[in-house]
C-alpha cells in the first residue's frame, strides 16, 4: 500500500514538474539561435545586402554602349507650307547616331564596377561579422546581469536570515542593535543593486531586440548556460588569421583594386571616342538622299581635364593603400587588446574558481560557526558574506569578459574553434 502511494505521488510530481521544466526551457535563449535570427533579419545586414545587389547590377550597365540617338527633320525652302519635291534642298528624313568609346574604355568601366561589387560583398561580410559579435557581447552582458541578480538574491536571503538572528540575539541581550541596523543597511544596498540590474536587464533586452529587428519591448527570455569557448591560440596565430580572413582588410583590398583600374581608365580618357551616324532623306518627286558620318572627339582640354582626372585617380589609389595599412594596424592592435583580455580573464576564472571562492566560502562558514558560539562579532560575519558575494560576481564577470573578448576577436578573424 505504501509503495503504491509513493508511486502515485511520483507520478503526480512528474505531471506537475515536467510542464514547469519545459516552460522554463522554452523561456531560455541561446546565442547561436539569436545570431541566426540576427543574420536573417538585422536591418544593417539587409541594407548591406541590397547595396551589394545594386552594385552587382552596375557592371553590365558600365560595359554597354551609350544609348543611340534618333532624330527626324524636315528642310524647307521659302515660306510655303512645303516645297518638298519642288526644290533641290527641300527634304524630310531621319538620322541615327551611335557614340563608341575608345576600345578598352567600356571594359575598364565594367571592371571598375565589378570591383565595386566585390567591395560591397566584403562590406556585407564585415557587417555580418560585426552583428554576430554585437549579439554575442550583448548576450553575455545579459547573462552576467541574470547571474548577478541570482547571486545577489541568494546572498540577500542569507543576509535576511542573519538579520533575524541578530534581532533574536538582541532581544535576549546577547547582541547589539547596531548589528541589526547594519544588516538592514546592507539589505537595502543589495536591493538598490538589484534595481540597477533590473534596469540594465531591460536595456540589454531592448538592445538585443533591436539587433534582431524585433520591437524593443518584445519578450526575450533568460540566457541559457553555454559551453565555454576554447582558447588555445597564440597571438601570432590570431594575427595570421586576421591577415588572411578579416573582411575589413578584404574591403580595403577591393578598394585598392578598384582604384588601380580607375587609374587605367583615367589614362584611357586621353584617347578620343568615336561616333557613327547615318541618315536617309526623302525629297519627294526628286531623288532620295542618304549619308554616313564618322566623327572623332578631340581631347582638346586634356591639360585641365584628363590630366587632372589621372591625378585624382592616383591620389584615390594612394588613399586606398594608406587606408588598408591603417586598417591592418588597427586590427592588429585590437587583436592584441582582446587577446590580453581573454588570457587574463581565463587566468582569473581559474583563480576565483579554484582558490578565492572556496577560501571565501570556508571563511564565511567559519565566521558563521564562530558567531553562533559568540567568538566572532556580527561585523566580521557580515564582511565575510559581502566578500563572498563580490568574489562570486567577479567570477561571473571574468567568465563574461573572456567570452566577450573571444566574440570580439571573431569579428576580425572569423569563428574560432
Amino acid at each position: 500500500m505504501v509503495t503504491r502511494i509513493f508511486f502515485l505521488i511520483a507520478i503526480l510530481m512528474g505531471l506537475i514538474l515536467v510542464p514547469l521544466i519545459r516552460a522554463e526551457e522554452a523561456n531560455l535563449i541561446y546565442p547561436d539561435k539569436l545570431i541566426d535570427e540576427a543574420l536573417r533579419n538585422n536591418p544593417e545586414i539587409l541594407a548591406a545586402k541590397e547595396r551589394w545587389r545594386a552594385a552587382q547590377a552596375r557592371p553590365s550597365q558600365a560595359r554597354t554602349l551609350p544609348d543611340p540617338e534618333i532624330s527626324f527633320s524636315q528642310r524647307n525652302i521659302g515660306s510655303d507650307y512645303t516645297t518638298l519635291g519642288k526644290e533641290d534642298m527641300s527634304q524630310a528624313g531621319g538620322s541615327f547616331v551611335q557614340r563608341i568609346p575608345f576600345p578598352g574604355k567600356l571594359a575598364l568601366r565594367g571592371e571598375v564596377a565589378e570591383k565595386e561589387a566585390e567591395r560591397e560583398e566584403a562590406t556585407l561580410e564585415t557587417t555580418r561579422y560585426n552583428i554576430r559579435s554585437r549579439v554575442k557581447v550583448a548576450y553575455y552582458d545579459l547573462y552576467f546581469v541574470y547571474k548577478s541578480i541570482e547571486t545577489i538574491e541568494k546572498e540577500k536571503d542569507i543576509l535576511e536570515k542573519f538579520e533575524k538572528t541578530a534581532e533574536a540575539r538582541y532581544a535576549v541581550g546577547k547582541g547589539i542593535q547596531q548589528d541589526v541596523l547594519r544588516a538592514q543597511v546592507e539589505i537595502s544596498r543589495l536591493i538598490d543593486r538589484l534595481n540597477v540590474l533590473y534596469l540594465k536587464r531591460e536595456g540589454l533586452n531592448a538592445l538585443i531586440n533591436a539587433l534582431l529587428n524585433r520591437p524593443p519591448a518584445a519578450s526575450l527570455g533568460q540566457p541559457a548556460e553555454f559551453t565555454r569557448a576554447k582558447f588555445p591560440y597564440s597571438l601570432e596565430h590570431l594575427n595570421q588569421l586576421a591577415l588572411q580572413k578579416a573582411p575589413q582588410l578584404e574591403e580595403r583590398k577591393k578598394l585598392i583594386e578598384q582604384n588601380q583600374v580607375s587609374v587605367s581608365l583615367a589614362k584611357k580618357e586621353y584617347y578620343p571616342d568615336l561616333s557613327i551616324s547615318g541618315g536617309f532623306f526623302s525629297r519627294g518627286d526628286l531623288r532620295d538622299m542618304w549619308e554616313v558620318t564618322v566623327g572623332v572627339s578631340i581631347p582638346l582640354y586634356f591639360r585641365t581635364k584628363q590630366r587632372y582626372g589621372v591625378k585624382e585617380a592616383i591620389s584615390s589609389l594612394d588613399a586606398a593603400e594608406q587606408s588598408h595599412q591603417g586598417t591592418k594596424q588597427a586590427l592588429l592592435a585590437r587583436i592584441k587588446e582582446f587577446y590580453i583580455s581573454a588570457t587574463t580573464a581565463q587566468k582569473l576564472m581559474v583563480l576565483f574558481q579554484t582558490g578565492i571562492i572556496p577560501q571565501a566560502t570556508l571563511s564565511l562558514e567559519s565566521a558563521i560557526a564562530g558567531y553562533e558560539v559568540g567568538k566572532v562579532d556580527f561585523l566580521t560575519l557580515l564582511d565575510n558574506l559581502i566578500s563572498l558575494l563580490n568574489d562570486e560576481l567577479r567570477y561571473y564577470e571574468e567568465i563574461v569578459n573572456f567570452e566577450k573578448a573571444v566574440a570580439q576577436l571573431e569579428e576580425i578573424t572569423g569563428p574560432l574553434g
